[in-house]
């Protein structure tokens, strides 16, 4: 395993009704999530990626990656970006080392149906430039939908002019919230793998990576909260593997790999 996503934290400060992750987990303190880190640290894994909820509505944020850059951990940001002015902009790129964020239609209204926030959609495009300035690599991150299927190709035109270093273009997997609203958002796999296709043949400047974790044989692991460590298993979602309070994360590692 060359990576660890830990989950900073529950709370959010937007709605999305595609959501995977609906665990209700209450806040912990800055003492207990050093301790994750601390066990992240044995595992010899240098790379950890950042998430949430989202990760700057969690307590202790910059405390928490403070103490991770300084135990020389490789930070991976995954982050609506609405937190993020110029001002904290420039303290984060001294602190991470990627910033992922969410572009997910081609205007603003799409923006609203996909995240109900008319803001995200050009205040991405403002980080993307700001962290470049910074000399902080930005990915952007796209969830394929029955909502914005069709937009693809303006995305791609839109962000073939932005400096990013990749995007990501994601299959939708009804989990959790997503699960609920799975009319909403699911198309098939054979519309997905068709507008991957004609998504990397129209933009072959782009470093594009096609992201289906309904096929991913790679070993992946994440972290609650509240300690709690799982990992996802096709056709059964995430399944708990164990928790760092009562076993060492390396031990539970070694499980996800047998």
């Amino acid at each position: 395993m060359k990576e660890i996503h830990y989950l900073l934290g529950n709370s959010c400060n937007l709605n999305c009704d595609f959501c995977f992750w609906d665990l209700r987990v209450t806040d912990v303190s800055l003492a207990f999530k050093k301790r994750i880190v601390d066990q992240i640290i044995k595992t010899k894994i240098k790379r950890v990626t950042i998430s949430g909820g989202e990760p700057l509505c969690a307590g202790h944020f910059l405390e928490i990656l403070e103490y991770m850059n300084k135990n020389n951990l490789e930070i991976i940001l995954h982050t609506n970006g609405l937190k993020i002015d110029a001002s904290l902009a420039k303290r984060l790129s001294t602190i991470v080392s990627r910033v992922s964020l969410a572009f997910d239609g081609a205007n603003e209204e799409t923006a609203i149906k996909m995240r109900k926030s008319r803001n995200i959609f050009q205040h991405t495009i403002f980080l993307v430039k700001i962290f470049h300035k910074l000399q902080i690599p930005v990915n952007v991150k796209t969830l394929v939908t029955k909502i914005n299927q069709n937009q693809m190709i303006e995305i791609g035109n839109i962000l073939k002019n932005l400096p990013i270093q990749y995007w990501s273009i994601l299959k939708f997997i009804p989990l959790n919230k997503g699960k609920i609203h799975k009319e909403k958002f699911f198309i098939s796999q054979k519309d997905f793998d068709g507008i991957c296709a004609k998504i990397q043949e129209k933009f072959p400047s782009i470093n594009i990576k096609i992201r289906d974790y309904s096929k991913n044989k790679n070993n992946y692991c994440f972290i609650a909260p509240n300690g709690d460590v799982y990992t996802y298993k096709e056709n059964n979602g995430d399944i708990l593997i164990g928790n760092i309070e009562t076993e060492e994360l390396s031990a539970i590692i070694s499980k996800i790999e047998k």
